[in-house]
């Protein structure tokens, strides 16, 4: 009997203390995400205060060609930002998730398809400086003939390179939530691989590939050193038109491709870069501008995947 109460007592102890170390991690987790949140508001609250002054509708409204000297709008940058995220972005998709399905569908295990993806993970990891010297050095100087040197399409294609790998390995792991049950029935039924995989595989993995592809232009939006060392800046609204060039392939200029875009990472650091002419207010403003397109982008994406669950 004596036994026996001596062992529940273990038992008791031992579950208790079990219990405190649970408590103890919940509230070093509950303090790290506490602070974590405070940080983002701290950091979004004093660009919001800092911007106020300049939040103005003439200053979201107006291109800065239309201001006397630097600053006093960003309509300019804010459409060039829209335009180099979307084109980048539509660039990166095909080969990312062409990419993605080679890999996950018809490539078989060995050291050629190891590496290759190996080599995708380094350039996930390649510092997005290193990608804008590739763009600055290739893109603007070597191909300016055809990319018009600084340009919209420059910034698009060097950004796409950098976005490529996010892309790629969203639509992985989107494909690997694939139950092979269906893709097995779709054979069962008289499909081949490129059926299974264009009317199977793709639309039931489609939510993630495409939250994958949102978050990336927000990625995109927000970069700016790839942007500074490729795409240059202009103060004028893109323009659409063709006109003649001879310092161009074809002796033609295509407007806005081959052309200066203003965008709101090089905008911020213009406003710190001439602190003399820029007022600190327009910086803060501009940067406030970047911040919600990319939390609107982000809640986009989250709406996409609460949706996907439901579903």
């Amino acid at each position: 009997m004596s036994f026996k109460l001596t062992e529940c007592m273990m038992s008791k102890k031992k579950f208790n203390s079990r219990n405190v170390t649970c408590m103890i991690f919940e509230g070093i987790s509950y303090v790290a995400a506490t602070i974590t949140v405070l940080i983002l508001i701290l950091i979004i609250g004093k660009i919001a205060i800092e911007a106020i002054p300049s939040l103005t509708p003439y200053f979201l409204l107006t291109p800065e060609s239309k201001t006397k000297g630097f600053g006093g709008g960003i309509a300019n940058a804010v459409v060039g930002t829209f335009l180099i995220a979307t084109i980048s972005t539509m660039l990166a998709t095909p080969f990312a998730v062409g990419t993605a399905i080679y890999l996950k569908k018809y490539s078989k295990d060995g050291f050629l398809v190891r590496s290759f993806s190996f080599m995708i993970d380094v350039l996930a990891g390649t510092p997005s400086i290193v990608l804008g010297i590739f763009g600055l050095m290739f893109l603007v100087f070597y191909t300016g003939f055809f990319t018009g040197g600084f340009s919209l399409m420059t910034g698009s294609i060097a950004l796409s390179i950098l976005i490529l790998p996010v892309i790629e390995r969203a639509a992985e792991e989107a494909l690997d939530t694939v139950p092979s049950d269906i893709e097995e029935a779709s054979y069962a039924l008289g499909a081949n691989k490129w059926e299974t995989i264009s009317k199977v595989t793709i639309p039931y993995a489609l939510s993630g590939i495409i939250t994958g592809i949102i978050l990336s232009a927000g990625r995109a939006a927000g970069e700016s050193a790839v942007v500074i060392l490729t795409a240059g800046y202009s103060q004028f609204l893109p323009e659409f038109k063709v006109a003649s060039s001879e310092k161009l392939v074809f002796g033609i200029k295509v407007y806005p491709f081959q052309d200066l875009v203003g965008t709101l990472p090089i905008n911020i650091y213009h406003a710190y870069q001439f602190p003399n002419l820029v007022s600190p207010s327009e910086g803060f403003a501009a940067a406030f501008v970047l911040i919600v397109i990319v939390m609107v982008i982000n809640v986009v994406t989250r709406l996409i995947v609460w949706r996907h669950r439901i579903g």
